[in-house]
């Protein structure tokens, strides 16, 4: 029924009931460490993590990446890159963006960048199909999907002050390496992609990954329909 005066525009918990519900995600992620069957609740728990912000569950995190995410994961152990994955992602949501780096190191072999692809292309819909396990990240052919959404999705995101630049960045540098003909015929995206480079090239604090994936990207859009 409609109410009179201001209502909020979403859920709201008051402070008792959001640490109850943080209390509960930790409890979810400790319990289901070693469960295979519940893999995917316990990723989604490590990274609403990242929103918990009390330092317990920081330095929880960072106990969480040096199981996960130290270690280069072999080429075919997607759960193991995944792990890693939400515990740096987590971390640079709670300010830490210091794993998110290294995480992004360990994605440049290539089943490394083709799980990464799958995984976006799989979470905006661009491959349709539903998914009963994670092995579809290695296994799933990235040429079967168009990668124009995913173009958008993250051109969307090239926002230097976000805590997940590095991830962002990388994925579109992959995305347009693999598919360099999505830059082709469309000079308004074209246009519009290297505003956002050239304002992301403004910014003082990129690694030298960062520069050099920036680059390579402001090279792809200058060579395009060529």
């Amino acid at each position: 029924m409609p109410r009179r005066g201001p209502t909020p525009t979403q859920p709201t918990l008051s402070a008792e009931e959001r640490t109850r519900f943080l209390d509960h995600l930790l409890a979810v992620a400790e319990r289901t460490q070693r469960v295979s069957e519940t893999s995917l609740l316990r990723r989604q728990a490590v990274y609403l993590l990242g929103f918990d912000g009390r330092p317990d569950a920081v330095d929880w995190l960072r106990t969480e990446w040096k199981r996960a995410g130290r270690r280069r994961p072999a080429g075919d152990d997607i759960a193991g890159l995944l792990e890693a994955r939400s515990a740096s992602v987590a971390l640079a949501v709670a300010g830490d963006s210091s794993h998110l780096y290294d995480f992004v190191d360990h994605m440049t072999d290539r089943s490394g960048e083709v799980a990464n692809l799958n995984y976006w292309a799989y979470w905006i819909g661009e491959l349709s199909d539903d998914q009963t396990s994670d092995g579809f990240m290695l296994r799933a052919d990235t040429r079967s999907w168009t990668g124009t959404r995913l173009l958008q999705h993250m051109m969307e995101r090239l926002d230097p002050s976000s805590s997940q630049l590095p991830l962002n960045l990388c994925t579109l540098h992959s995305l347009v390496a693999s598919r360099p003909s999505l830059l082709n015929g469309c000079p308004a995206t074209r246009t519009s992609f290297a505003d956002m480079l050239d304002r992301l090239a403004a910014a003082t604090d990129l690694s030298r990954l960062e520069r050099h994936q920036l680059a390579g990207l402001q090279f792809a859009i200058r060579i395009a329909d060529r």
